[in-house]
């Protein structure tokens, strides 16, 4: 579904739905903010369109080769970064001919760089960071 009308209470939004390896609902917008993202996305991740529910991107296109993205996470809410949201985003920006195949996605938790080959095929670049360590009971590895 590419450039559908979504209905929304008495509104109606233009979406592209994307899968890379879970579902996606990308609203383009003309402003993105955190406050959208937190009051239309837990309506759009539970719309009837998606019986198994959605994640949400709201992206905003700031040159062709630059976006932003605030995201809604299926069961999780109101999320800082996503590389498959920054997937997503930039895979249907590039079909609806916005934006280049190489570009920048920007989020609150920080920047990917998002290849989309001429099959949509996906690469993402972008910084690691430990943030926890941890060690599993032997118990929790047996059956």
């Amino acid at each position: 579904m590419v450039g559908e009308s979504l209905p929304v209470g008495n509104d109606s939004l233009s979406f592209t739905a994307v899968t890379v390896g879970n579902p996606h609902c990308v609203i383009h917008l003309d402003d993105v903010s955190p406050e959208i993202a937190q009051r239309l996305g837990p309506v759009l991740e539970t719309h009837p369109l998606f019986p198994n529910r959605t994640n949400v991107q709201f992206v905003k296109v700031l040159d062709r080769q630059h976006l932003q993205i605030e995201i809604w996470e299926r069961g999780a809410g109101y999320t800082l970064a996503s590389g498959s949201s920054s997937c997503a985003a930039a895979a249907a920006s590039v079909r609806l001919g916005l934006c280049e195949r190489e570009v920048t996605v920007s989020m609150p938790g920080g920047d990917l760089q998002i290849g989309v080959s001429a099959e949509y095929a996906l690469t993402m670049l972008g910084p690691v960071q430990k943030v926890a360590e941890g060690t599993l009971a032997a118990e929790l590895l047996t059956k």
